[in-house]
């Protein structure tokens, strides 16, 4: 038999070797076709012709880039590579967290990394909060507590959404705990001042309804729990949807509206300002979801409300309960129904105005539930057992709020007392009363910087005028006197 040259040799050894390698391919397309792809590098961007990729983050944490082919409401067909290798297969929409569509720049370079928002921590593109992988909500606790336009501020609020945003945060838990004092010896004008604080809550609650839908693409979940909500702080829980309350929780002490203004101006002039300041606060209410009605008993003596259970919810109606199983919420408040004056300090015990707390909260469908304790709220968030809490910087931007305004009082405080101290003598010489008015001058543009400064809303009217601080416009007139009397003492 002939022996077989070395060239029929060396071509059967690469026929054979293009069987294996063809074999091998075989088993690399089975074994993809059968296995669910792993995640990839993102390819170039002239992998995509010029065009960033697509993303697709799954709840499990995966990240695939590719290209998004089509989507119907329940899937979404995607091609992408694995080690090199292209595919194109179908996933639940279920199953994906969020979708990214590549994007490019004015100049036509390609859009930052897509995903890189999904990393904990990260902020993403145009402002819009990225869950956390792995399917895990992620929460952000605030704590609103101390005086309503010191302590509980927008400033502090603003910052702390904002630091919740850029931790990629999805939902927002408030404990708000503002303290409520009423001075026995003489309640009424701080229970007008106690309403008139609504324009002061005003500004944090522009925050929920303005601030929030503007700077968060998706808007997150909500959640206050009220430990109390008496005076000026009544306002603020009604802007937020989904409300708690603890046991000893109350919302209201506003109900001096249809006493307000009394013996300033007509009665056309009293009228005007009450239903502003009513319009105001029904809106909040309506924001919130809630019924006005609510606002107008807990703000007027003489408005009379009650509810019924109908279908299991709630019904409002105002007037006196005519059938079984109606209940009074507010009466008259005249001659025998008039709560005493301790019932109206208290909060508690009197209907001639709402008072609401956490039994009425739970019936009126105000509270979801009423909870204790921090793990109990997690549970009725129904958020105890699948999140994760964002340890932002909440806390600290609270206390360092409330040490900056501190200080801003006791600094303003001092400034006072320096004012008083310095004396323009009359009669003396020029030199000195020149000298004088010099100093209450550069003593008062001191303090006209700190009210106007940061901590400058931390300063409640009520606050300056306990404390015999003159407000901007006070000092601006004082200034300008004293430029006057400058002005003659040189005649």
């Amino acid at each position: 038999m002939k022996k077989p040259s070395a060239l029929n040799a060396r071509w059967r050894w690469l026929v054979g070797a293009a069987a294996s390698l063809l074999l091998a391919s075989v088993a690399v397309d089975v074994s993809l076709a059968m296995a669910e792809p792993k995640p990839a590098a993102a390819p170039s961007d002239d992998a995509k012709g010029g065009e960033g990729p697509d993303v697709l983050i799954f709840k499990d944490g995966k990240v695939f880039y590719g290209t998004i082919v089509s989507e119907t409401a329940t899937m979404v067909r995607f091609k992408g590579k694995v080690a090199g290798l292209d595919f194109e297969t179908e996933y639940p929409k279920a199953d994906i967290l969020q979708m990214k569509k590549g994007e490019r720049k004015a100049d036509g370079t390609a859009a930052a990394d897509p995903v890189k928002a999904a990393t904990p921590g990260a902020v993403a593109p145009a402002g819009d909060p990225v869950p956390a992988t792995g399917g895990k909500n992620r929460y952000y606790w605030i704590e609103l507590k101390g005086e309503l336009g010191a302590q509980i501020s927008q400033t502090p609020l603003r910052e702390a959404l904002d630091d919740a945003r850029k931790n990629s945060a999805n939902t927002i838990v408030i404990e708000y705990d503002p303290v409520w004092t009423i001075d026995p010896r003489n309640p009424l004008p701080e229970l007008a001042a106690n309403f008139d604080e609504m324009f002061r809550a005003e500004a944090i609650c522009e925050v929920f309804t303005d601030d929030i839908p503007k700077d968060w693409t998706t808007k997150p979940r909500i959640t206050m729990w009220v430990k109390d909500a008496m005076g000026g702080s009544a306002f603020l829980p009604l802007v937020v949807p989904e409300l708690y309350f603890a046991s000893e929780a109350k919302m209201g002490g506003v109900g001096n509206l249809g006493e307000l203004f009394d013996g300033v101006g007509d009665e056309v002039v009293r009228q005007k300002q009450r239903s502003l300041r009513l319009g105001h606060a029904e809106g909040w209410c309506i924001a919130g979801g809630y019924d006005f009605r609510l606002i107008r008993a807990m703000c007027f003596r003489n408005y009379v409300l009650s509810y019924r259970m109908s279908g299991g919810k709630p019904e409002l109606f105002e007037g006196y309960p005519t059938n079984a199983g109606e209940e009074l919420l507010t009466d008259d408040g005249e001659e025998n129904n008039q709560d005493s004056v301790n019932q109206v300090l208290r909060g508690d015990g009197g209907n001639d105005v709402l008072t609401i707390n956490a039994r009425l909260a739970e019936i009126l469908g105000v509270s979801r539930r009423t909870v204790d304790t921090r793990d109990d709220l997690l549970a009725a968030m129904d958020i105890a057992l699948d999140s994760v809490e964002v340890k932002g910087r909440s806390k600290n931007i609270m206390r360092d709020w409330s040490a900056g305004v501190d200080s801003t009082k006791r600094t303003l405080l001092k400034l006072m007392d320096d004012y008083r101290e310095v004396r323009v003598q009359q009669p003396g010489d020029q030199a000195a009363r020149t000298k004088a008015r010099g100093q209450r001058r550069s003593i008062l543009e001191q303090m006209l910087r700190l009210i106007k400064g940061k901590f400058g809303e931390g300063l409640s009217p009520r606050w300056l005028g306990q404390n015999g601080i003159p407000s901007e416009a006070d000092i601006n007139t004082i200034l300008e006197q004293i430029k006057i009397e400058q002005i003659k003492d040189r005649k």
